[in-house]
């Protein structure tokens, strides 16, 4: 016996077909959505590599995703992600707040500086950034974490090459979005963490208003342990000498008003040698030798001899909003005047 249907039955079943049809068509949409959002970004292409939706939790997840400079380095794609997540933050819903939260697994940010890439090309703008970031999370993020990530800057115009990065980073950002700390003047905080090329402890933490434009910040951290060996490939393309032993702490406080930014980076070196005769004699012949020992002298002489160290304060100021600032550039000129004259170890809070 046939079934009859009636027509508001059939109307139903029409639209839970439809919406059945869409919800496996979803995943798809929003994947060349994100890919065109990302090949548009001007100066990359970028691609992802699969998109899942959580309707119930309002949510979807990007698996696998690469953007690469046009003119870069194609063996260091300039941003690559495992996993991202991105869903709305329903406890900031309860408060009357439409918010997302953003958590992303494995993410490697690569800075090269290249023949090939160098100066051809100009960094996209904070304007570009910002249209990427709304159209892929069209509402306020709120909470932003990274787990597992690194950080790595590449120099291939030095001789020899070099290479840093801070690996397994962990970063949590909280109230993006002033939910819960309305006229606080930096409502936001930041905590960050990892490990640097020698062995090195990176820990820091900052308060901010990321509703700014050019966000106001007050931060400091420290990179600690680093075993001064591991950047040799640095001191000798940029100070044409290397070191057989020695410790590096570093620590720093910033403070960023109105895109004017203050404070310091203070390098602290511990039990520094300069020389292997034997080895750079054979490496780089008698005059290389006689060099790092004259340089070995120095750092003697300017070491704070009951504590076996060396340190200096290097004032750090600067335009933010200026777009013609080489923020690496600047950053490796700094390194480039750390063996100077001897301080206290730590933060000093003075900002």
């Amino acid at each position: 016996m046939a079934i009859r249907l009636t027509k508001p039955l059939k109307i139903g079943l029409t639209v839970v077909v439809l919406l059945l049809a869409f919800r496996i068509a979803l995943p798809f949409i929003v994947k060349k959505y994100v890919n065109k959002t990302l090949d548009e970004l001007p100066g990359y292409t970028g691609y992802v590599e699969d998109v899942d939706i959580a309707l119930i939790r309002g949510a979807y997840q990007i698996e696998g995703l690469v953007l690469k400079e046009e003119k870069g380095n194609p063996k260091y794609p300039f941003l690559t992600i495992l996993h991202t997540d991105l869903s709305i933050e329903w406890k900031s819903l309860f408060k009357g707040k439409l918010v997302g939260e953003v958590f992303m697994t494995g993410p490697v940010l690569n800075m090269v500086t290249s023949s090939s890439s160098g100066n051809s090309k100009e960094d996209p703008s904070l304007d570009h950034w910002t249209e990427v970031v709304k159209d892929l999370m069209p509402i306020t993020i709120n909470r932003y974490e990274v787990h597992n990530g690194r950080l790595a800057f590449m120099d291939f115009t030095a001789s020899p090459d070099v290479r840093f990065h801070i690996s397994s980073m962990e970063l949590v950002a909280l109230n993006l979005a002033n939910v819960e700390e309305v006229g606080k003047k930096l409502p936001s905080s930041v905590t960050v963490s990892g490990k640097s090329i020698g062995g090195g402890t990176l820990k820091g933490k900052m308060q901010v208003n990321a509703l700014k434009r050019i966000p106001d910040f007050d931060a400091d951290c420290q990179l600690t342990g680093v075993n001064l060996t591991s950047l040799n490939n640095f001191i000798k393309a940029y100070a044409k000498f290397d070191v057989e032993r020695g410790k590096l702490d570093m620590y720093a406080e910033l403070k960023a008003t109105d895109g004017q930014l203050n404070g310091y980076i203070k390098p602290f070196f511990e039990e520094v040698k300069v020389l292997n005769w034997k080895k750079d004699k054979k490496e780089g012949g008698i005059l290389s030798a006689v060099k790092e020992a004259v340089i070995g002298v120095f750092t003697e002489a300017a070491e704070n001899q009951p504590r076996d160290q060396v340190a200096t304060q290097i004032p750090i100021k600067g335009n933010l909003s200026n777009p013609q600032t080489n923020s690496w550039k600047t950053f490796i000129n700094v390194l480039k005047h750390a063996f100077i004259d001897a301080f206290s170890k730590g933060i000093e809070n003075s900002l």
